[in-house]
C-alpha cells in the first residue's frame, strides 16, 4: 500500500521535529515501511525540494505568503493560497506513481482544494476551535476551524487520536470521528547525557518539556511556582522547549518571573534533540503537562515510557492515557491551586510509590506499540480504499 502523508511543519534534514504532527508522522511512516508499505511524505518548505531520508520519499514545495496585510483575512488566503498550491503538487504526484491512499492533516486545512479520485482521509491533527487561546484571538481560531470543518468535507472519513477532539469536531461536522491512537516507540538506541551533566548533575527537578503556549499551561504554572518552590526548598524546576510567537509576553520570561525568589532554581533549555532529551526526562523526579487542551500528548507518552509520575489534566485528553492515582495524576485544566496541589502530593511520594506508579505509566504506553496501532491504521486505510472502489 502506498500512503501519500500531506502536512505543513514537517521537519526538513537536520531539524528538529517541528512539533508533535511531525513527530508522528516520522513514527508512522517509519513503521508503515517496517510492515512492507511505502509511505510518501509532502510539506511545504522555503524552497521545492525532493529527497530520501531512511528509505522513505519527501517532497518539500515551496509556497510563498501572499504578503497581505496581518489580518484574519490573509491568513485565510494564505491557506486558500497553499492549498492550492499543493494540492498542484498532488495532482502531479498522482499521474506519476500509483498512491492507493492520501492522508492530510487537518492543519492549515490543505484538503480544501483536493478533487483527485484518490481516497482521502483528515486526521485530526488539533482542531483549532479548541485551541484558540493559541492564537491573538477568538476570531482567527474561529476562522481556521471553519476551514478545517471545510476541508473535512473533501475526505472520506475522518479519524483522530484523543477523544476530546473527535468528540468536538463529530458535533460540529455531524459526521463520526473514529478514534485510533497514536504509535508509540523509543527510536533512540544511544543517548548523550552531556546537556544533562553540565546543568542538572545532582539538582532535583520537577521537568516541563514542549512548545511553551498559552494553551500548554505555561501562565498556570508560573502562577504557583514560586510557592512551589517555597514549600519544596529541595526542587528546581526545569523547563525545556521552544517559545511560543506571536503571544504579548515573552513566556521564559513569565516564567522565571513566576519563580519570584526562588529564581536561582528556574533551568530553561531550549528544545533539545531526544537523544539529549531523554536523559533528562529520565532522571525528573515527576513531569508536569498542565495543559488546557491537548490532542494526545507525545510529551506525556515519553516520560510515560520513562516511569516518570505524570501530571496532566482531566478532561483534555490526558485522562485517556492517565488512570488518576495510578498510572498518573490528573489536575483540572487552568486551576492553578489544583496543579500545586497535585505537586506537592507527587512531591511527597515516596521513590518506592513513583517507582509502582511509573511502571504502570509504562504499562499503558506498551500499549501503543506500533504493531499494534499501527495495524488499526491499516485496517482504516483498507477500509476506505475498499469503499470507494
Amino acid at each position: 500500500m502506498v500512503v501519500l502523508f500531506v502536512s505543513p511543519n514537517y521537519e526538513q534534514k537536520g531539524e528538529l521535529p517541528k512539533g508533535g504532527v511531525s513527530v508522528y508522522i516520522r513514527r508512522v511512516s517509519g513503521a508503515l515501511k517496517e510492515l512492507g508499505h511505502t509511505p510518501i511524505i509532502l510539506s511545504s518548505g522555503t524552497k521545492d525540494m525532493h529527497y530520501w531520508e531512511n528509505d522513505i520519499e519527501i517532497f518539500f514545495v515551496h509556497c510563498p505568503s501572499l504578503n497581505l496585510k496581518i489580518n484574519e483575512f490573509s491568513m485565510l488566503a494564505d491557506i486558500f493560497y497553499s492549498s492550492f498550491i499543493i494540492n498542484r503538487k498532488i495532482s502531479e504526484l498522482i499521474s506519476t506513481r500509483q498512491i492507493d491512499i492520501i492522508q492530510f492533516s487537518s492543519i492549515r486545512s490543505w484538503s480544501l482544494f483536493y478533487y483527485g479520485k484518490v481516497p482521502a482521509i483528515m486526521r485530526l491533527s488539533s482542531y483549532d476551535k479548541l485551541y484558540y487561546k493559541d492564537f491573538p484571538n477568538k476570531e482567527t481560531a474561529y476562522a481556521r476551524a471553519f476551514l478545517q470543518r471545510l476541508g473535512a468535507r473533501r475526505c472520506t472519513t475522518v479519524f483522530a487520536p484523543s477523544n476530546v477532539n473527535a468528540n468536538a469536531f463529530a458535533k460540529d461536522i455531524h459526521r463520526n470521528v473514529s478514534v485510533i491512537e497514536s504509535p508509540f516507540w523509543n527510536e533512540c538506541s544511544e543517548y548523550d547525557d552531556s546537556v544533562y551533566q553540565n546543568k542538572l548533575m545532582e539538582k532535583k527537578y520537577v521537568l516541563f518539556f514542549g512548545r511553551l503556549t498559552v494553551a500548554k499551561g505555561i501562565l498556570v504554572i508560573a502562577e504557583i511556582l514560586e510557592q512551589f518552590l517555597q514549600s519544596n526548598p529541595e526542587y528546581s524546576f526545569v523547563c525545556c522547549g521552544i517559545e511560543q510567537r506571536g503571544y504579548k509576553e515573552n513566556l521564559v520570561r513569565v516564567l522565571k518571573n513566576g519563580a519570584g525568589k526562588h529564581k536561582d532554581r528556574f533551568v530553561y533549555m531550549k528544545a533539545l534533540p531526544n537523544t539529549l532529551l531523554y536523559p533528562i526526562v529520565k532522571r525528573a523526579d515527576f513531569v508536569i503537562c498542565p495543559s488546557l487542551i491537548e490532542n494526545f500528548s507525545n510529551a506525556c507518552m515519553e516520560a510515560m515510557y520513562f516511569e516518570r509520575v505524570v501530571i496532566g489534566t482531566d478532561g483534555a485528553s490526558y485522562e485517556q492515557l492517565i488512570d488518576d492515582g495510578k498510572s498518573g495524576l490528573l489536575c483540572t485544566p487552568g486551576d492553578a491551586k489544583s496543579l500545586l496541589c497535585k505537586m506537592n502530593q507527587a512531591a511527597a511520594m515516596s521513590e518506592t510509590q513513583k517507582a509502582e506508579m511509573g511502571k504502570k505509566a509504562r504499562m499503558r504506553i506498551d500499549r501503543l506499540a506500533p504493531e499494534v496501532m499501527v495495524k488499526k491504521l491499516v485496517r482504516l486505510y483498507q477500509y476506505v480504499i475498499d469503499y470507494t472502489s
